[in-house]
């Protein structure tokens, strides 16, 4: 093999090691998922009346962003096939009202541990709760 073109192949085969990200490009990354329902075991599902105000998106790049009512957090995560963890979540702390779920919302994505998607579904889980969301 010529020298050029062993140096040629070394380089490929040093960027595409290189271009090996974790967490991404995936099928949920870089879309804004809006929360439709939150479950907790032996209670009710909660319907969330507004799912703008309260979002999720979570980019190639390990930053996750998210909209929890009235306030706004920026965290990390990490991504390894179907187990998720958010961490590092600073919020915004303005009260929105008696009837927000602001507090439950970020307490339960700071404990998920693993995350499916199917079609424009996007669904979290953490010890004893589901999380759900639509693009």
């Amino acid at each position: 093999m010529k020298p050029w073109a062993l140096l040629l192949l070394m380089l490929t085969l040093g960027t595409v090691a290189c271009d090996d990200n974790p967490v991404g490009p995936t099928g949920i990354s870089n879309v804004t998922w809006k929360l439709e329902s939150i479950e907790r075991v032996g209670s009710p599902a909660i319907s969330i009346p507004n799912p703008d105000q309260y979002t999720l998106r979570l980019e190639d790049n390990g930053q996750a962003s998210l909209r929890a009512d009235c306030n706004t957090c920026n965290g990390h995560y990490s991504l390894e096939g179907s187990s998720i963890s958010l961490s590092n979540l600073a919020c915004t702390r303005a009260f929105c009202n008696l009837a927000s779920f602001d507090g439950n919302y970020t307490a339960a994505l700071e404990s998920v541990r693993s995350v499916t998607e199917s079609g424009n579904t996007l669904t979290i889980t953490a010890p004893g709760l589901t999380l759900r969301f639509r693009s």
